[in-house]
């Protein structure tokens, strides 16, 4: 078997945990070892890490303290900490300070911590090919500008069919737990996300389709999402029968529900409650503004990317931003007769 491209590092303070970490995954991964914070952020300045995960209780500098640290310094980098099941604080520290992607209880099982390790490099790969497609976007978008119309849209097929990795990392996380914990609903859940997935290769070459296609895919899309957050996600729609038949590009209410619990707190006291309606010949999107504290700059690269793909095919353009303490998103609704060639 060979090895895996990406590093990991483990901090501990004894040297019986570093030793076992080491001798169990030194096959499958490169795996540096480190018995302080200090010398873990050392080491990190020398090699390229993937995935730290570090013990919370160590003298001199915690494992939260230390998460924090990798965050300002290696923000790519996926974090996990270590703590007991009765240390409730230090884990909602490490998840409020250090951006953890997971945490583990001990002692970890060996079982679980292989899974865990392995999802978090996916997501970190997926992470890493997603700058990078976003990158030959930017590059294709510049390049594409005065290009005719045809030309724009084969570089963009590629583009919108994209749907956040982190979107079905999450979704195999609570798959993982509902099969253990409820066969029934991981069984409608794979089928929900084979639905999902269906529906984006579906579209591709697609310009515009129908509203009816779009919101049988957001009732899949929204289940897989309520199994993560559960009544915190409220969705609320107004649309007419007779709005069904018109056309808007594909996958458009997908990035708008996903950019709304991208950049907004979603939990119990604080529930995101999403509207859709028809106002005229509009589909009106609207969600709460409760901005959570930001990772990172946001690019607005999706809404601009929809904004194109509306070009492509209509003079109608979207508009976003917020109204009345909301998001809004208000989406030309267009006839078939009047869409572009």
């Amino acid at each position: 078997m060979s090895k895996s491209p990406f590093n990991i590092l483990y901090v501990d303070d004894e040297r019986h945990n570093l030793f076992s970490f080491h001798a169990t995954f030194r096959k499958e991964y490169q795996v540096f070892t480190a018995q302080t914070g200090q010398e873990a952020l050392e080491l990190m300045e020398q090699e390229p890490i993937a995935l730290v995960i570090t013990d919370q209780r160590m003298p001199g500098m915690t494992g939260v303290q230390l998460l924090e640290k990798v965050l300002e310094k290696h923000p790519d980098t996926v974090r996990m900490v270590l703590t007991g099941y009765s240390d409730v604080d230090s884990i909602i520290a490490a998840i409020n300070k250090g951006k953890v992607h997971s945490y583990i209880t001990k002692p970890w099982k060996l079982n679980e911590l292989e899974v865990t390790i392995r999802n978090a490099l996916r997501a970190y790969q997926l992470e890493h090919e997603n700058r990078a497609l976003i990158k030959e976007r930017n590059r294709l978008l510049v390049q594409a500008e005065r290009q005719q119309k045809e030309n724009l849209l084969s570089q963009f097929e590629s583009l919108k069919n994209q749907i956040n990795p982190h979107f079905l990392f999450n979704c195999l996380n609570a798959l993982s737990l509902l099969v253990l914990k409820d066969p029934p609903t991981a069984e409608k859940f794979i089928y929900k996300l084979t639905d999902v997935y269906r529906y984006v290769l579906q579209q591709k070459g697609q310009t515009a389709v129908p509203l009816r296609q779009e919101l049988q895919f957001m009732e899949s899309y929204l289940f897989l999402q309520r199994i993560r957050f559960g009544n915190n996600l409220q969705l609320e729609m107004h649309v007419p029968a007779e709005a069904y038949a018109c056309y808007l590009p594909p996958l458009a209410l997908q990035l708008l529900v996903e950019n709304a619990i991208k950049h907004n707190v979603v939990s119990g006291e604080h529930p995101l409650r999403v509207t859709m309606q028809v106002e005229g010949n509009e589909l009106v999107i609207a969600n709460n503004l409760q901005p959570r504290e930001p990772e990172g700059e946001s690019t607005g690269i999706g809404l601009s990317n929809l904004r194109a793909r509306y070009e492509f095919i209509t003079p109608r353009l979207p508009h976003f931003g917020p109204e009345h303490e909301r998001f809004v998103a208000r989406l030309p609704l267009l006839p078939r007769e009047d869409l572009g060639t």
